[in-house]
């Protein structure tokens, strides 16, 4: 799969997990104006391990890494690289 698969998967993902019409690879995820609260971005983040098909590494994981799609794409490629 490759980046904008990814991306696209995660953005669907998103939208559908919210019910937002528009989500793209500069959405906001995490801060003041960001979409997700924390327990949405557990469910996020547990489905797109599930999805992925890779075990998160908390200790690789921050608010940085999560703080929009594009950088939450990147996270993603990063990990499951890393677990492969």
């Amino acid at each position: 799969m490759n980046r904008d698969a990814i991306e696209q998967e995660i953005v669907d993902l998103i939208k559908e997990m919210l019910n937002l019409p528009f989500v793209d690879a500069d959405t906001v995820l995490v801060g003041n104006t960001g979409v997700l609260d924390s327990m949405t971005i557990v469910r996020l983040l547990a489905e797109i391990e599930h999805r992925f098909e890779f075990t998160l590494d908390e200790d690789d994981l921050t608010l940085d890494s999560i703080s929009n799609v594009k950088r939450l794409t990147e996270w993603v490629i990063k990990s499951r690289q890393a677990s492969h």
